[in-house]
């Protein structure tokens, strides 16, 4: 179906359960009372899942050593970024494993959405100007410090395309051209960093559930010259008919048949060499560990 099969030639697959880029420490629904960070934390446990129920992969798989500390010391937000130290610490170390391993193509199992960040950096060193970025998610993730929301995944975007703070900037081989990325799926308008992303020039495609979204998007990937093509899923753009195993998604959201038709046909006009699936929150298995911690057992 795609250009990039799971176990192809050079391929690495990234397990990055990094969870601090996402702000905030407030329990969802049911969750067991006095137990801050859990939806967060959820983060740290969706990449084992991603990875456990994947096809068999018989290339190289590298993890990036993540945190689970809790402590307001771990997490306090420092010129604007939430768990600051600890998602800088963690972005290098991604890069360190993809400077050691220096694939050709990566699918990464997130994590927040700033998980992206280290591989595609890696793929734009790679590959230059000849890397082209889909960012399909239904916020803009072009946040910059200093925003009302401090969490990293809100900045990702923006610090990939080569805006943000200067200690990430420097940490990062390569950066993207906004030229060379795409939104796909954007449906959150009233985010702060959509002013960011105008500024810019970031283009975007709504998602209408008709082969047209596709054909924009194949213009805009023809106009860009682009060859290869490094893929960003946050799924929570995904509509809640399809999926619920991510916060914030809505009935509005992208259809996974819509979403497979735009892979299948990009893989087409270009080589995919990256992958990412990122905010896959299993809190049902949080509430889960909940009773099973109150239970005799």
């Amino acid at each position: 179906m795609t250009s990039m099969h799971p176990s192809g030639p050079g391929n690495l697959r990234l397990i990055f359960p990094q969870w601090q880029g996402a702000a905030g420490a407030g329990a969802v629904g049911s969750l067991p009372a006095g137990q801050p960070h859990q939806t967060q934390l959820s983060y740290h446990l969706g990449p084992a899942l991603l990875q456990m129920l994947s096809p068999d992969h018989d290339g190289p798989t590298a993890y990036v050593p993540v945190s689970t500390d809790t402590s307001d010391a771990a997490v306090e937000t420092v010129d604007g970024i939430y768990a600051r130290r600890a998602v800088l610490r963690q972005l290098r170390a991604g890069l360190r494993v993809l400077s050691e391993a220096d694939p050709a193509s990566v699918v990464t199992f997130g994590g927040e959405c700033s998980v992206s960040v280290a591989p595609f950096s890696h793929l734009a060193a790679r590959y230059g100007p000849d890397l082209a970025v889909l960012w399909v998610d239904a916020h803009p993730d072009t946040g910059t410090p200093g925003d009302s929301y401090t969490g990293f995944r809100s900045m990702s975007l923006a610090t990939l395309a080569g805006e943000g703070d200067a200690e990430f900037l420097a940490a990062l081989p390569a950066v993207v051209a906004p030229s060379n990325v795409l939104h796909v799926g954007l449906r959150d308008w009233q985010d702060p960093g959509i002013a960011n992303k105008q500024r810019m020039g970031i283009s975007s495609v709504g998602i209408t559930d008709t082969p047209e979204d596709t054909r924009r998007i194949l213009d805009w990937l023809a106009l860009s010259g682009a060859t290869r093509l490094a893929i960003h899923v946050d799924l929570d753009v995904l509509d809640r008919r399809d999926f619920t195993g991510a916060t914030g998604n809505g009935t509005r959201g992208m259809r996974v048949p819509d979403l497979l038709r735009i892979i299948d046909a990009v893989s087409d006009a270009g080589e995919i060499v990256g992958l990412s699936l990122a905010q896959h929150a299993p809190l049902e298995l949080l509430r889960l560990r909940g009773l099973l911690r109150d239970l005799p057992v």
